[in-house]
C-alpha cells in the first residue's frame, strides 16, 4: 500500500471522485492521439458537465476539465510580474465560442469598415475569468527538489514533461468536439480547463517587488506560446493544490458557468447578434 500511495494511482481516483460528487461526468486514463508523434497518450482524468442548454434553439454551454495528477511532496514555485497592455488584450484559446462578432462603421459614400470583437470580451468573460482579472502573470516555474542538505530549483524537463503534453491533450480534445456546419446544428460555448492537480504546495514570487519572497497560493495559471509543425498557439495550464480543488471550482469555474447560464437562458438574442455598432 505504501508503494501504491506513493505512485499517485490513488490520487487520480480521489480527484475523479471529488469531481463526480460535483455532478461532472468523469473518465480516467483517457487516450488521445499525440499530434506530433502519432502515438496514443493518456490524460489522467477528464470531467465534463453541461452547465446551460436551450433545447429549442439548440444552444448549450459545457465545461470540460483535462486533469494531470502529480503526487509529490516537492513544491512548485512560480515567478510572476505585472501584466502589460498586450497581456490584458489576450484572450484564452481554451475557451471556444459559437459565434463571431464584428463592429461595423459607415464611412459614407457606400464605404464601410469593420473590426472583429473577441467573444471573450463581448460576452463578459473578461470580467469574471480569474486568470484574466488578476493584475499579474506567471512567467516561469520550477519544482523545488532536495539537493544534499539544501534545495535545488529544478526546471529541466518540466515543460516537456508537464506543459507540452497538456497542450497536446487540449488540442486533441478540441478537434473532437462537434462543430456546427449548418444554422440548425447545435452551437456550444465550450470552456476547457487543462489542470495539473498536485498534492504538494504551490508558491508565487512577485519579481517586481523590492524584496521578493515566496507566498503560498492555492492555484496558479501559467501561459506559454508554442510553435511547432503541428502544435502552435498560446496555451494556459492551471496548477491547483489537491486540497484546494473544490475552492478552485467554486471561485474560478462556477462564476463562468453562471455567466454561461445567464447568456443562454436570459440573453440569447444578445449572444446571437454579431453585427455591432462601432465603439472607439
Amino acid at each position: 500500500m505504501a508503494a501504491i500511495e506513493a505512485s499517485g494511482y490513488l490520487m487520480e481516483q480521489e480527484v475523479a471522485t471529488q469531481l463526480e460528487r460535483r455532478g461532472l461526468h468523469v473518465r480516467t486514463n483517457v487516450a488521445f492521439e499525440d499530434s506530433e508523434e502519432g502515438k496514443s497518450r493518456e490524460i489522467d482524468v477528464t470531467a465534463i458537465t453541461r452547465v446551460a442548454v436551450d433545447e429549442t434553439e439548440k444552444v448549450g454551454a459545457l465545461v470540460e476539465l483535462l486533469v494531470e495528477c502529480k503526487n509529490t511532496a516537492n513544491p512548485f514555485v512560480f515567478i510572476a510580474r505585472p501584466k502589460n497592455e498586450a497581456d490584458r488584450r489576450r484572450t484564452p484559446e481554451e475557451f471556444v465560442f459559437p459565434y463571431e462578432y464584428k463592429m461595423s462603421k459607415d464611412l459614407g459614400g457606400g464605404r464601410s469598415t469593420y473590426r472583429p470583437l473577441p467573444p471573450f470580451n463581448h460576452l463578459g468573460f473578461d470580467k469574471v475569468f480569474d486568470a484574466h482579472v488578476k493584475p499579474w502573470k506567471a512567467v516561469q516555474f520550477c519544482r523545488i527538489d532536495r539537493q544534499g542538505k539544501g534545495w535545488h530549483a529544478n526546471h529541466g524537463g518540466l515543460y516537456d514533461a508537464i506543459f507540452y503534453p497538456m497542450a497536446k491533450a487540449l488540442n486533441a480534445r478540441r478537434k473532437e468536439r462537434p462543430k456546427p456546419t449548418r444554422a440548425e446544428d447545435w452551437h456550444y460555448i465550450w470552456l476547457y480547463f487543462p489542470l495539473v492537480v498536485t498534492s504538494g504546495d504551490l508558491f508565487l514570487i512577485d519579481a517586481s517587488v523590492e524584496a521578493p519572497r515566496p507566498e503560498p497560493v492555492d492555484h496558479v495559471s501559467f501561459e506559454r506560446e508554442l510553435k511547432s509543425a503541428k502544435l502552435s498557439g498560446s496555451f494556459m495550464v492551471t496548477f491547483v493544490r489537491q486540497r484546494a480543488l473544490e475552492r478552485f471550482m467554486a471561485d474560478v469555474v462556477d462564476p463562468l458557468s453562471t455567466l454561461c447560464r445567464d447568456l443562454i437562458e436570459n440573453r440569447l438574442a444578445f449572444m446571437r447578434e454579431n453585427d455591432l455598432p462601432w465603439v472607439d
